[in-house]
């Protein structure tokens, strides 16, 4: 198991001109520790926050974390595949039988893969976006007045945090973990989750959904 070792204290007693050593503190956490940390942090921001003042950006999240991380080859074959039905689309909109219009030649090159550092700007770039979305149109009232507003948050604090630290990991191991210093050792001991994440984006829309189906009659009664 990796760890990464984050200080060393030593305690040291000075007799006369020597250095007598007394003791040495050394912290060491594996990756799935930090992970859980980083996690903590966001379950408690979330948690201060409630739902709805982090749901815009665990939202903007996700979709940066589905076009960027994980989900690139499945959007450029989503992409060929709409281009390639486009005309039998068009077809049968028509009334004409889709079999007998041919398909069109994929628009882009299957395999394509958008270059690393393309990827990793996009992911930023979507985040902070989302970020300063939702400081610009603030949609939600800051008392929670919600009950479940604080452990809903909490949920979409960690989970957030999760899609972070797993997607700057897995750009730090697809850039060879080269990065460096502090930060590249941390990245480079995170356990690989995204088998898990897109059981959790699942997870995550269903729970959302629920909340909006039971908060639909309080939508109706107050119009």
């Amino acid at each position: 198991m990796w760890t990464v070792e984050l200080f060393r204290l030593t305690l040291a007693d000075l007799a006369g001109s020597q250095l007598i050593l007394l003791q040495t503190f050394t912290l060491q956490l594996s990756g799935g520790a930090l992970l859980l940390i980083f996690m903590v942090i966001g379950a408690y921001i979330g948690w201060l926050r409630g739902l709805r003042a982090i749901l815009t950006v665990t939202l903007f999240s996700i979709l940066a974390y589905l076009m960027t991380v994980r989900g690139g080859n499945e959007i450029v074959a989503f992409i060929n595949r709409f281009y390639q039905n486009a005309p039998r689309l068009a077809a049968f909109a028509v009334g004409r039988d889709p079999d007998t219009v041919q398909a069109l030649d994929p628009l882009i090159t299957p395999g394509f893969q958008v270059p690393l550092f393309f990827r990793f700007v996009l992911f930023i770039a979507i985040i902070v976006f989302g970020w300063v979305y939702n400081k610009k149109t603030q949609w939600y009232s800051t008392a929670r007045k919600e009950p479940l507003a604080p452990m809903l948050g909490l949920l979409a604090g960690a989970f957030t945090a999760l899609l972070w630290v797993d997607g700057l990991a897995t750009f730090s191991r697809e850039a060879g973990n080269n990065l460096g210093g502090p930060i590249g050792t941390i990245l480079a001991i995170i356990p690989d989750v995204g088998v898990f994440i897109p059981s959790l984006i699942t997870i995550f829309f269903l729970v959302l959904f629920l909340i909006i189906i039971f908060n639909l009659p309080k939508v109706w009664k107050a119009s």
